[in-house]
């Protein structure tokens, strides 16, 4: 449950994924569990953090108060890879989200992808993912410091969400992907945590920290070996230990708003059919227009073929979904209905500009 519920560190995490990948009796358990019913939620699971309330998970090393110009305010959350501080930057009296490891004895693992986390977002520069400001170093342990995104985590809406706003998130996430990925960047990490919506509607993607490099770049720090991120939103190829791609992306991409449309996941025919003893009856995800009444045929048909077992009948790339997204979205007219963008509850405190896994 550790495992399931973000509270292993990156090493840990890593290690449990190599042995499932080798071992078909552990893998068929794991995917089991994910897949079951009674697992919480992704966004169940990270509200126990977000927001301020964290979840204590044992002993930890203690930051100081200010770190190089930076003035810790207060915890905003907490996950297997390090803690983020809401901070005052006092150089330029402006406040900034601020991550660094704080585990007793941080493992190679976390401590190599704060390097990661920060040539991934550096390089990408868009609108649609959070800014990363500078990279610094305290008492040995690596930080990154980050705009502060004063909005609400996808981990914490109300579901399901009117498919027309849906649509909307769909496009700024697509957007995200399709400027990381021109730049050679994987994220490896989509999921409803690592997006947060700004106050006026944007939606930003975040936590890079389990980013992986494509093409010939051979400044680019090595990325988390293996089957990595949340297993609940892993493409079924991950499973069996292929190696990702944009199109494993485009995979997590499909479920999280296949979330947000129907306020749960699909049971997919995956790698539990293929498993010895997965013998429980499995469903396709589709027919979302069935589930999601009214819901635009094309829109529920790119998240179906984001879903695709097979990669190839996946989109090619994030930049052909976005188009797809994109001459959904038109101007509505004047008989459309307008959803606003959602903001935080009366009296719930403004979230960070990162989750981390």
């Amino acid at each position: 449950m550790s495992l399931l519920e973000g509270r292993l560190e990156t090493g840990a995490r890593v290690h449990i994924h190599r042995h499932a990948a080798e071992c078909p009796a552990c893998r068929a358990l794991l995917v089991a569990a994910v897949r079951s019913e009674g697992v919480p939620s992704d966004a169940a699971l990270e509200s126990s953090w977000l927001g301020g309330r964290m979840q204590v998970l044992g002993g930890s090393w203690k930051p100081p108060t200010e770190v190089d110009e930076f003035r810790l305010v207060r915890l905003l959350g907490r996950g297997g890879m390090g803690a983020v501080y809401l901070a005052h930057d006092t150089s330029l009296d402006r406040l900034v989200a601020l991550k660094l490891s704080v585990a007793l004895q941080p493992d190679t693992s976390t401590l190599e992808s704060f390097a990661v986390e920060a040539r991934a977002i550096a390089r990408i520069k868009h609108p649609n993912v959070v800014t990363v400001f500078r990279a610094g170093e305290v008492q040995g342990r690596p930080y990154l410091v980050y705009e502060y995104v004063d909005g609400k985590s996808l981990a914490e809406l109300r579901l399901p969400l009117p498919w027309r706003y849906v649509l909307d998130i769909a496009v700024g996430l697509s957007r995200g992907l399709r400027a990381a990925h021109q730049r050679g960047v994987l994220h490896r990490d989509l999921k409803p945590g690592n997006a947060i919506l700004d106050a006026d509607g944007t939606v930003k993607l975040l936590d890079f920290g389990l980013a992986a490099f494509v093409g010939a770049d051979r400044h680019a720090p090595e990325a988390v070996q293996g089957v990595v991120g949340t297993p609940r939103y892993l493409a079924p190829e991950l499973w069996s230990g292929a190696e990702a791609t944009p199109q494993s992306d485009l995979y997590a991409l499909g479920l999280l708003l296949y979330e947000l449309c129907t306020g749960g996941l699909p049971r997919t025919p995956g790698p539990l059919s293929r498993m010895p003893g997965g013998t429980e009856p499995q469903v396709r995800c589709g027919a979302l227009v069935e589930r999601v009444p009214g819901m635009e045929p094309e829109f529920a048909r790119a998240i179906e073929r984001c879903l695709a077992e097979d990669p190839l009948e996946r989109f090619t790339r994030a930049e052909a979904l976005c188009g797809v997204l994109e001459r959904l979205c038109a101007p509505p007219g004047p008989a459309d209905a307008v959803f606003p963008a959602p903001r935080p509850e009366h009296g719930a405190r403004p979230w960070g500009a990162h989750s981390t896994l």
